[in-house]
């Protein structure tokens, strides 16, 4: 009896030495920090904006709330969804909701609006009382964007650049006719380009569609559930304490036609 008992005091060591190994990497691995991905969408979330901008400061506080650090990386918008897609990242900041992409992203409660309008050049004479009527033109759009049902269904002709920025430039220089883009987007590129781009630009018809951003989930996670729940939770907590309103007034977004609404109501489940 004495040989088992001495092999059990041999073995006790590296029995604790490789619990203490598991427990250390599980706490670790608590701790890694959510990897978020996003295209650069100014004035709503950007590298070159404090905080990244509106909708990236809401989610980085919601998700502090939560005792979740982020990193957060920014990629031309196709490859931003193929890394959520492909569990590379976490999360993706700004996700319009379309029921397609439920298929691989978890969505959040809404985050700010945006209304996705056409514009064109000043100089051009452009007008329609229907989609059809724009048959005959080019319409820059981003490439993997959602764009709004009814124009995708018009079966008009699109060219897709990587960016608003690149689009944007494609019409000024005449190489498009129309771009399909956000309201905020055009003015903050167009504010920040005033030499090249004043007085060249206007919107044309009214607001096909008003979007909501979300934070998104990446469903190769097994906790994605989870993780937009304690989301969700914090939000609620920033509406009731007022950090909503506060992040809204520092980034000029204090009469977004969303918050406006939503601060009236109670909390979200």
């Amino acid at each position: 009896m004495v040989k088992p008992i001495c092999v059990l005091r041999r073995t006790l060591p590296f029995i604790a030495l490789l619990v203490s190994c598991i427990i250390s990497t599980a706490v670790y691995a608590k701790e890694d920090p959510l990897k978020l991905v996003s295209n650069e969408y100014p004035p709503f979330y950007s590298n070159q904006l404090p905080n990244y901008g509106v909708v990236s400061h809401l989610i980085h506080e919601s998700l502090l709330r939560a005792n979740l650090s982020v990193t957060h990386r920014f990629f031309p918008f196709s490859r931003a969804v193929l890394l959520t897609k492909a569990g590379y990242a976490d999360g993706i900041v700004g996700i319009w909701f379309r029921q397609s992409r439920e298929e691989w992203v978890e969505y959040s409660q809404p985050l700010l609006s945006v209304q996705v309008v056409l514009y064109k050049r000043i100089d051009r004479d452009i007008s329609f009382d229907q989609l059809s009527d724009l048959k005959q033109y080019i319409i820059g759009v981003g490439r993997g964007y959602a764009n709004p049902a009814a124009f995708d269904e018009a079966g008009l002709t699109t060219e897709e650049g990587s960016s608003d920025s690149e689009n944007l430039k494609k019409l000024h220089l005449g190489r498009t006719d129309l771009i399909l883009i956000s309201q905020g987007v055009a003015e903050f590129l167009i504010s920040q380009n005033a030499i090249d781009y004043r007085d060249e630009f206007e919107v044309i018809g009214a607001p096909f569609s008003v979007e909501l951003f979300h934070f998104g989930v990446s469903r190769n996670r097994r906790d994605h559930k989870e993780i937009i729940k304690q989301f969700n939770n914090g939000l609620n907590e920033m509406k009731q304490d007022g950090s909503v309103e506060r992040i809204l007034k520092l980034h000029g977004f204090e009469t977004n036609a969303y918050w406006q609404q939503e601060l009236k109501q109670g909390p979200r489940n």
